[in-house]
């Protein structure tokens, strides 16, 4: 079936004219920096880019692979318009609440506040989960929503796992940088740029603060020495803007997406001692570009690559559940020969964003597990 699927993305890309192939094996395998050197000349205009090459991806804009990422990151679309980012009215828990209205509609028996700390194996085949509490659920079949470095590390007896595969799951990269915030706001960010604390166009978009190439690569290269950077790359959304259900009137809650974070800090150094020093420095360096920031923050919620890791089950703090290189993407995700939903273990299948195509809100890797399972029925 792999060979068949392959021959038929082959038969795609040769229709593609020589030009087309060339812009797409760029794209696939050199540095968001080459790329965009090569099509833009204004260096801010290439670093307003270029942020897309770094979400979740624990990199410089020039280390090898990192145009894929900036590619990942437009492939989508929302409301039809490709390459859209779309806001869900409610926030994102509204997306997992329509999902779980319609789940139960058909029958589906959801429990919450239910940890699965092992997935059950008996002769090489998954036949239920043990919780944290200690109960046991049988099931015909385990599709597994976590990343697989979590479900073939920490929740799979290693006995069922053979010593190649295992080294595999060690060796499989997980750590995208990521640092996360949310606050309250007393009044909207007054921009040095753009002034005022009404309501203006820019207060509704994504605002990133990385403003040259030099500045995107010296986050990563600091983070990667001193665990993160005194000029960190942020990304501001401030979704009351568009729904004001989300806060008071008046007030405003607002997200910070922060890079580059390292996944572990050096010398040996815990997140839990420097987490508040490191929120300290994003609210400084937005205040640096919008003066009033500082003193309109009511209330702040952090959450560090370790608390991503306890909090969420985000192993390194990955919000893509592994990270999007070349040796981690498409027949080689999360590991060739099991890049198919499917695992080592029968009636036992991968549905998250460790498997393809990769992480963003897009459900296309829950349904392709979905088309797989009802194959094999």
């Amino acid at each position: 079936m792999d060979l068949v699927r392959a021959g038929g993305f082959g038969l795609r890309a040769k229709k593609l004219s020589m030009s087309s192939r060339r812009d797409a094996l760029d794209l696939f395998t050199k540095s968001a920096s080459s790329v965009l050197d090569a099509w833009f000349e204004n260096d801010h205009v290439k670093a307003a880019f270029a942020f897309d090459s770094i979400v979740g991806n624990y990199a410089a804009p020039s280390t090898p692979g990192s145009a894929y990422v900036l590619l990942h990151h437009v492939f989508g679309e929302a409301n039809g318009e490709k390459g859209a980012w779309g806001h869900a009215m409610g926030g994102m828990g509204a997306i997992t609440q329509a999902m779980r209205k319609e789940a139960e509609r058909l029958g589906v028996n959801i429990r919450t506040d239910a940890e699965v700390k092992e997935v059950l194996v008996d002769r090489s085949r998954a036949n239920g989960v043990r919780l944290s509490s200690g109960k046991t659920i049988t099931a015909d079949k385990v599709i597994a929503n976590v990343g697989p470095k979590l479900l073939y590390s920490r929740m799979i007896d290693e006995q069922h796992l053979e010593p190649e595969f295992r080294r595999r799951v060690r060796g499989f990269r997980v750590g995208s940088g990521t640092f996360r915030m949310n606050v309250a706001l007393s009044e909207l960010p007054d921009f040095i740029c753009k002034p005022g604390t009404h309501l203006q166009q820019h207060h509704q978009s994504g605002i990133v603060i990385g403003p040259t190439m030099t500045y995107l690569e010296q986050a990563f290269v600091d983070a990667t020495q001193y665990g993160w950077s005194t000029h960190p790359i942020v990304e501001i959304l401030i979704p009351s803007t568009i729904d004001p259900t989300l806060a008071p009137e008046g007030k405003h809650v607002a997200s910070l997406f922060c890079q580059q974070f390292a996944p572990e800090l050096p010398q040996g150094k815990s997140w839990d001692d420097y987490r508040d020093q490191a929120a300290k420095t994003i609210i400084d360096t937005v205040t640096n570009y919008a003066p009033n920031f500082r003193d309109a923050v009511i209330a702040q919620q952090i959450h560090s690559p370790l608390d991503l890791e306890r909090k969420f089950g985000l192993m390194g703090g990955d919000i893509f559940h592994g990270a999007l290189g070349l040796d981690q993407l498409w027949s080689n995700r999360p590991f060739m020969g099991f890049a198919d939903y499917r695992t080592p273990i029968q009636d036992l299948y991968l549905c998250g964003s460790g498997s393809h195509p990769g992480g963003g809100v897009t459900g296309v890797p829950g349904h392709n597990a979905a088309m797989e399972i009802l194959r094999d029925r």
